[in-house]
């Protein structure tokens, strides 16, 4: 063809390998089950055999994927978490910082926020921080209200 861009050697060698699989599975997909039960039995495989380990690996996949589907819901929460941050209005840079104090000094009183604050200052004081340190916190602890809002 002219004009064809040329292939590296290994995107043809991965092109023939990827035909040669259709292939393989075409021929496959074309088998009866007792076809492919001779074809393994001809091979020295189990047909049985192997269609109970592929049943209890299904089995086990499946309890596992029921198992751990809150793991996948919590990932969602906090995707949506974190998009919702995202958009949220940040704490402006021109508040003062005694502004950011107290603000900060607010939500030590509430319950829901005052282990998370103590964490956040447990290596550093509030004087200690900076005021974009301070805004940042005051931004993740309007995270932390939002999520505890829609919680």
């Amino acid at each position: 063809m002219p004009g064809a861009k040329k292939r590296a050697p290994d995107e043809v060698v991965e092109a023939v390998h990827a035909m040669a699989a259709d292939d393989d599975l075409a021929e496959i997909l074309a088998m009866s089950d007792d076809e492919i039960d001779a074809e393994l039995r001809a091979k020295g495989g189990d047909p049985e055999a192997i269609a109970a380990r592929g049943a209890a690996h299904a089995a086990n996949a499946a309890e596992r994927q029921a198992r751990l589907a809150w793991q996948r819901a919590a990932q969602a929460r906090l995707e949506a978490a974190w998009e919702k941050h995202a958009q949220r209005p940040k704490t402006a840079a021109d508040v003062p910082r005694e502004q950011l104090l107290a603000r900060i000094a607010s939500a030590q009183h509430d319950t829901r926020l005052s282990a998370p604050i103590a964490a956040a200052f447990r290596k550093r004081t509030t004087e200690e921080s900076s005021d974009d340190e301070l805004r940042a916190l005051l931004d993740e602890i309007d995270l932390l209200r939002a999520l505890d809002d829609d919680g």
